[in-house]
C-alpha cells in the first residue's frame, strides 16, 4: 500500500482538526491526553513527541498514530484508524513501518487487559500478530490525564525487552502523564 506519514508541526497544526472526531471516538475519556494538551505538546516543539497523521494515495486521512521517543524505547502514546479503514492490513501496515523504524529499540504501547472486553482481545492478538508480546506478569496502571479523572488498570505490550522496566514506566509516567 502507498501510504504517506505527515508529522504535524506547530506550523501545520491545522491538519489536526481532521482527526479529533477519530481520536474522540476511539478512546475513551479516561484514555485520552485532552485535546489542548496534545496541541500545545505540538506547538512547544516537545522534543520526544510526535503526531503522525496517515493518508492514503487518495490523501484521504485512514489514521493517525502518537509516538514517544525515549533513548531505551518508543512508545506509541495512541493508534487509532477510521472505521472505514480498518480490517484492510493498513494498521499492520503502519505498525511494522514504526517497529521497522524503532532499528531494535523496543516499541511500548498499552492495552486494556484482555479480560476487559471482546474489543480488547482482537486489539491484544492485532498487536501479537504485528510481534508485540504481552507484559502480563507486569503489574501496570496508567495515570490519570487530568484532575479528575481515573487511574485505568491497562497492560504494556513490547516488540522486545526492556532492561529496566521499572525506571522506563517512571519515565513514561513523568514525561508522558507529568507524574
Amino acid at each position: 500500500m502507498e501510504l504517506k506519514y505527515i508529522v504535524v508541526t506547530k506550523e501545520s497544526i491545522a491538519l489536526l482538526d481532521s482527526v479529533r472526531s477519530v481520536y474522540m471516538d476511539s478512546f475513551p475519556e479516561e484514555e485520552r491526553r485532552p485535546w489542548e494538551s496534545i496541541v500545545a505538546l505540538i506547538e512547544s516543539g516537545a522534543p520526544f513527541f510526535k503526531f503522525i497523521i496517515v493518508q492514503n494515495k487518495d490523501n484521504e486521512n485512514v489514521g493517525f498514530y502518537t509516538l514517544w521517543r525515549f533513548p531505551e524505547a518508543r512508545y506509541i502514546e495512541h493508534f487509532a484508524m477510521k472505521p472505514a479503514f480498518r480490517g484492510n492490513g493498513i494498521g499492520t501496515e503502519i505498525i511494522s513501518k514504526i517497529i521497522a523504524e524503532a532499528d531494535n529499540i523496543p516499541v511500548v504501547i498499552e492495552v486494556e487487559p484482555a479480560d476487559s472486553s471482546d474489543q480488547a482481545s482482537a486489539r491484544i492478538r492485532f498487536y501479537e500478530k504485528a510481534g508485540f508480546t504481552a507484559m502480563i506478569d507486569y503489574e501496570y496502571i496508567q495515570p490519570p490525564y487530568a484532575k479528575g479523572l481515573p487511574e485505568v488498570p491497562m497492560m504494556l505490550m513490547s516488540t522486545g525487552l526492556i532492561t529496566d522496566l521499572d525506571m522506563f514506566v517512571l519515565q513514561l509516567h513523568t514525561l508522558v502523564y507529568n507524574k
